[in-house]
């Protein structure tokens, strides 16, 4: 390089400067919290930009052949691991073989026309737009994942224009002749404003990606506190805080309650000993687990008592959940009880009343319930309905 750094070769330097940079923050985050494993793609995208762009502004090598093809697969394998980072975190990715199909055309393309068909204008459009093309595919994807969340829909927006800024600068081509040569191409208008334009890009992306990782670093911790460790429900220091969230929001109403208790759950544990306790209440809590939709509220408030609040659904639909819950229960078999033994439940079905704490709520379901453990268990009880649902009861004592 020229010992002078002109205005253009320093904003080309601080290029990598910042993607390491941002590179070394999503490692750091990943190696706090090797749970969330898509730090690792993120972490990895920005340090083949790096690469992929310190070996375009240092010429090496300095034949433009050859410089072409190794800052071009620095730069495809950045835009494919920043959008397998940005799906992960959704839960979603794409297939190894579209990737592997994806890397191959662009590089077969950047591979023809560097050696045999020399064409620098084709090669800018390819890179250009697989970038654009895949950061829109990745926004679309991600789009259906956003669950509200305030940092999520930042993260689409900021993946919306950064896909689109691929299209927009392109054109930019058009102006005037490319040279083929390094040293030259870094003077164009072309290449000093898509430096630009990825510098404050990518800035802006690395920033939002990184507050998305501390959101979910701290979700994660949040969410440790808040779960209950054997059945993985929330606890009831938890459910209480998320019920009056739901309560708040009029577009759940109607809601309902339903408090669960598991019958002579005591007599299990001196019996068969607390392993197999243990065993009944994962078992439940797997039940309500799948039983549930992403708004409904499952959480254990005590040593076998569980709730299950229901946006959107009135007394009648409540009591038909719970005893459906309680029909899979009573068929369930445990390898550490005796199999000619039914572990039932009884449940208390409250409808929500307009004003009322969850405190109320709950001891109204709770009232219901030990109802249905007087009338003889394994069975539910609504509060105005006059509803019940039962089958002999096998003691287990």
């Amino acid at each position: 390089m020229p010992a002078q750094i002109t205005p253009n070769q320093l904003v080309q330097l601080i290029i990598p400067g910042i993607t390491a940079v941002f590179s070394l923050g999503f490692a750091c985050a990943w190696i706090y919290d090797r749970r969330l494993r898509y730090l690792r793609f993120l972490a990895a995208s920005f340090a083949a930009f790096a690469f992929g762009s310190a070996v375009q502004i240092c010429h090496l090598p300095d034949e433009w052949r050859w410089n072409a093809l190794i800052s071009a697969t620095f730069y495809v394998s950045s835009i494919q691991l920043l959008a397998e980072g940005v799906l992960r975190r959704a839960g979603l990715h794409f297939r190894l073989a579209t990737h592997a199909s994806i890397f191959a055309l662009v590089m077969g393309g950047m591979f023809y026309f560097s050696f045999v068909a020399p064409n620098l204008l084709v090669r800018v459009y390819i890179l250009n737009l697989n970038a654009g093309l895949l950061m829109m595919i990745t926004a679309l994807r991600f789009r259906k994942r956003c669950n509200g969340r305030i940092v999520n829909h930042v993260l689409l927006w900021v993946l919306l224009i950064f896909g689109a800024s691929f299209f927009i600068r392109t054109p930019l081509t058009t102006i005037r002749p490319l040279p083929h040569s390094t040293a030259p191409f870094g003077q164009t208008i072309f290449w000093v404003l898509l430096q630009l334009s990825l510098a404050l890009m990518g800035a802006v992306l690395g920033l939002v990606l990184l507050a998305a990782a501390m959101s979910d670093v701290i979700d994660r911790l949040t969410l440790e506190r808040d779960l209950d460790p054997l059945t993985e429900t929330l606890n009831r220091r938890a459910f209480e805080r998320v019920a009056r969230r739901r309560i708040a929001d009029r577009q759940n109403y109607p809601l309902a309650l339903i408090a669960f208790d598991i019958d002579k759950f005591k007599s299990i544990n001196d019996r068969y000993g607390h392993a197999a306790g243990d065993t009944v209440l994962r078992r439940f809590a797997a039940i309500l687990r799948a039983a549930v939709r992403e708004k409904d509220v499952v959480a254990r408030i005590g040593g076998e008592e569980f709730v299950l609040l229901l946006p959107g659904a009135d007394e009648q639909s409540a009591f038909q959940i719970a005893d459906r819950l309680r029909t899979v229960l009573e068929s369930s078999r445990f390898n550490e009880i005796d199999a000619t033994i039914c572990v039932t439940m009884s449940a208390g079905v409250a409808p929500y009343r307009p004003g009322e704490a969850v405190a109320a709520l709950l001891a109204r379901a709770d009232h219901l319930l030990y109802a249905a453990k007087r009338a003889g268990r394994n069975r539910v009880i609504t509060e105005s309905l006059g509803q019940t649902r039962d089958t002999p009861e096998r003691d287990i004592a």
